[in-house]
């Protein structure tokens, strides 16, 4: 209570005293920026639920209930980019005004990261399903939402690569770019949904999602190439595929291995084949 009293105090009487005030020009340039970015948080949110949408009238509330079990493991995955990238945005947003090529660098290194982290997690989760739904969820729940999982979690390294380019086109002045971008892969999820869900059920939502989120990425990186500058993509990923490659056939060898053992191995592995 007191520290808030005096840190009050101490804002009026050596910085500012903080005052309200109307400005018409600035108030319709926020609106004109932000405009955008609110359409596309729509857009992304009906990006990412149009599949569950779809699926209770088509297949009803029981895969529903599994496909949705799933979910909430990778819903937990997403603070891993959303963190990430919000603590990098404002730095990014400085490069992208005094620094192009320092925004560059940054990105690239933010992209190496993010493949390094989610590649490992995809590969775990795809051997642990089982026990990751028996918490999550319950017994009632398996043996579907497991092979849910296992489908969905793969979309999560193209989902990382997409959070940070995302900021990045913000950070460049690209966001009604975005706008398109979104519209481009909420369509083909809906498309494909529409097409897929009848006849395959949530294993066709589940990979619509990896696919959609490789859709979204193409006009993202069109847009990161047109704007910043072309990634080398090969040279980010090579190491970390063959590391998880490596780690997912060290891990297929010693499967009856405890969990408790195998998971610290097979980390050891990764980083050391990185």
């Amino acid at each position: 209570m007191y520290k808030r009293q005096i840190l009050i105090y101490l804002l009026f009487r050596l910085i500012l005293r903080p005052q309200l005030e109307f400005d018409p020009g600035f108030n319709r340039e926020m609106i004109g920026t932000s405009y955008p970015l609110m359409i596309n948080h729509l857009l992304a949110t009906l990006f990412w639920r149009v599949d569950i949408t779809l699926l209770q009238p088509m297949k009803g509330n029981a895969v529903v209930g599994w496909y949705t079990t799933a979910y909430r493991f990778l819903d937990a995955l997403v603070i891993i980019p959303s963190t990430f990238t919000v603590a990098i945005f404002p730095l990014m947003s400085r490069y992208a005004k005094e620094a192009r090529q320092s925004l560059v660098r940054t990105y690239v290194t933010s992209l190496k990261v993010l493949i390094i982290i989610s590649l490992p997690i995809a590969l775990l989760t795809t051997f642990y399903a089982e026990g990751i739904i028996l918490i999550v969820g319950g017994n009632a729940y398996l043996p579907h939402a497991a092979i849910a999982l296992r489908l969905l979690v793969w979309s999560i390294p193209f989902g990382f690569i997409n959070s940070v380019t995302q900021y990045v086109l913000i950070a460049i002045d690209q966001q009604r770019f975005l706008t398109l971008a979104f519209l481009i892969g909420a369509g083909f999820n809906l498309t494909a949904n529409l097409v897929l869900i009848p006849a395959f059920s949530y294993q066709a939502a589940a990979v619509t999602t990896i696919m959609s989120e490789i859709v979204l990425l193409l006009p993202f990186y069109y847009g990161i190439r047109k704007h910043l500058s072309a990634i080398p993509w090969a040279g980010l990923a090579w190491r970390p595929l063959l590391a998880a490659l490596v780690t997912g056939g060290v891990i297929w060898l010693l499967r009856d291995l405890s969990f408790l053992l195998l998971i610290p191995l097979a980390l050891a592995v990764y980083a050391g084949c990185l």
